[in-house]
């Protein structure tokens, strides 16, 4: 995991819990208001679940770096024609082809 994915989660996570914290505040005021009205509370509503989201994998620079080795490889052996960023797109073209399918 990068230090940008990790701090993007981590924002993620302060957020949700913000939420939550929020959330709370208002139904403790709507209750204190109800109860002050003379009124029962009514049921505290819950907070939405996040959405279960498939774990993507995450393309390292080695993974790329070591595909396109072996596309390079293949392209001098067969005597095709290419260069290195064409092979580096190439492997993340195939990489994330791959991960989609799973």
């Amino acid at each position: 995991m990068t230090a940008h994915q990790w701090i993007a989660m981590s924002k993620k996570k302060k957020k949700e819990k913000d939420v939550e914290k929020k959330i709370k505040k208002e139904v403790k005021t709507a209750a204190k208001s109800l109860a002050a009205a003379g009124k029962t509370a009514v049921a505290k509503p819950k907070p939405p679940k996040p959405a279960k989201k498939k774990a993507a994998k995450v393309l390292t620079i080695e993974d790329v770096a070591l595909r396109a080795y072996f596309i390079a490889e293949r392209r001098q052996a067969t005597g095709g024609h290419g260069d290195e960023h064409g092979d580096w797109v190439e492997a993340e073209r195939q990489l994330r082809a791959e991960a989609a399918k799973k």
